[in-house]
């Protein structure tokens, strides 16, 4: 079936997340002083100390707010906290480009109360066992004590025991650079968990990290538990709150379809532009884990990634726009930094999501609408809001914890042929 020489299209209808597997905390500031007080880290390590705090480039929920409230807990016990970036080579690999990205958050001095220094510089703290060279942000290594705070979740390039979190901020993010590329290569040859691992280990027994802070965030991207850990017990504390989060993350709840549509990818939504464990490309997942998709177009970059397009070779196609919005510096930068050129790599672009829809359904042979298994989707990291073609929306009713909400609708193009977002 065609119209005006385009493959038409099937009506899609939304389906919603009725509710998350686990609320979202109400008094979130309390829930931080109190993880923090139960620690009961001694009055001189935080009274009139310079603190550290680390804040990554990952578009965590509230993380300004998080920031303010781990600054102003600081500042309760008489101590003085700073902020500083911890985000590996992104922003370019600069300082500036590091707290660009921190302001894009809403991370400011006056925002949350501490100033914030951004600095590429790194210390050594020698090596592990294994020949790994320990990297540390000079800022952050010549503070009094570090409070490192991240977002504790499943990672987009391995699986294991302990994932994305603290530890890994520890290596990878306060590594800088440096440490990010040591720490890839490494991985490679190594893994990804065991460096992490042996290098954390080597950070923490210097005594320079006073504790650390992980939020967890539920399918609605809500923060829905909050943990403090001191050094010598951040490891088992990650193990726990990576349990709790796994189940957690947002997850397209089909086992396959046609074509995914994404309107948007970018590393303020994914350290590869989309989550791999979303879109099951890109690593080795176990059965069931992720949908099979058999064709992915990407619509736009997002701005926060200021060019920066990695995991754009996980798309199959993507629009014109996005081509012309990356940033090859940045982009390879980082690949060359995680030492995969996968994620660099460009797919085909197209001028036009008709061009694009009609090569993507063409090609799977997939003309008619009532047999097209299409999902469209804003990000990978918002999911509890997702639109799917009326073939999948006859599934719908039996997936727990979804509902169909509006009415049907059909997809809108203006005059170039690109769909008005549904989002």
């Amino acid at each position: 079936m065609s119209t005006n020489g385009h493959i038409s299209l099937p009506r899609f209808q939304f389906l919603e997340r009725s509710h998350p597997s686990l609320p979202g905390l109400e008094r979130l500031e309390n829930e931080i002083f109190s993880a923090l007080a139960r620690l009961s880290l001694a009055p001189h390590q935080l009274a009139g100390r310079k603190i550290a705090i680390s804040v990554g480039s990952r578009g965590i929920a509230n993380l300004r707010e998080v920031t303010h409230a781990t600054c102003a807990w600081v500042k309760n016990q008489g101590g003085h906290p700073f902020v500083f970036p911890a985000m590996g080579s992104h922003g370019g690999g600069t300082a500036e480009g590091q707290r660009k990205i921190l302001e894009e958050y809403g991370i400011t001095a006056d925002s949350v109360g501490a100033e914030v220094r951004s600095s590429m510089e790194v210390v050594s703290l020698g090596a592990t066992p294994e020949g790994f060279e320990v990297l540390m942000d000079k800022t952050a290594a010549e503070a009094d004590g570090v409070i490192v705070m991240n977002r504790v979740k499943t990672h987009t390039g391995f699986s294991g025991t302990i994932e994305s979190g603290l530890l890994k901020m520890i290596v990878v993010g306060m590594g800088k650079v440096k440490g990010a590329t040591e720490f890839h290569r490494w991985a490679r040859q190594f893994g990804f968990e065991p460096v992490i691992r042996a290098i954390s280990a080597q950070v923490l027994a210097s005594g320079k990290v006073l504790a650390g802070l992980g939020v967890i965030e539920n399918q609605l991207h809500q923060i829905a538990a909050v943990r403090a850990a001191r050094p010598e017990e951040l490891a088992a504390a990650e193990e726990e709150m990576l349990r709790l989060a796994r189940p957690l993350v947002p997850r397209i709840p089909f086992a396959g379809f046609h074509v995914l549509m994404v309107d948007e990818m970018g590393k303020d939504i994914s350290g590869t532009g989309m989550d791999t464990k979303s879109i099951g490309r890109g690593l080795i997942l176990q059965p069931g884990e992720a949908p099979e998709i058999r064709m992915i177009y990407v619509r736009d970059l997002t701005a926060e990634s200021g060019g920066n397009a990695v995991g754009v070779g996980w798309a199959d196609m993507i629009h014109e726009r996005i081509y012309k919005k990356m940033d090859l510096q940045k982009t390879y930068l980082n690949a060359r930094t995680a030492l995969n050129p996968l994620v660099a790599r460009v797919p085909i672009h197209l001028p036009s999501d008709r061009e694009a829809l009609d090569l993507a359904l063409g090609h799977l042979g997939v003309t008619d609408p009532g047999e097209q298994r299409v999902v469209w989707i804003k990000n990978t990291l918002n999911l509890n809001r997702i639109a799917i073609s009326r073939p999948l929306a006859a599934e719908a009713s039996k997936l727990a914890g979804w509902q169909l909400t509006g009415e049907p609708f059909a997809p809108q193009f203006d005059a170039e042929g690109n769909v008005v977002s549904a989002y």
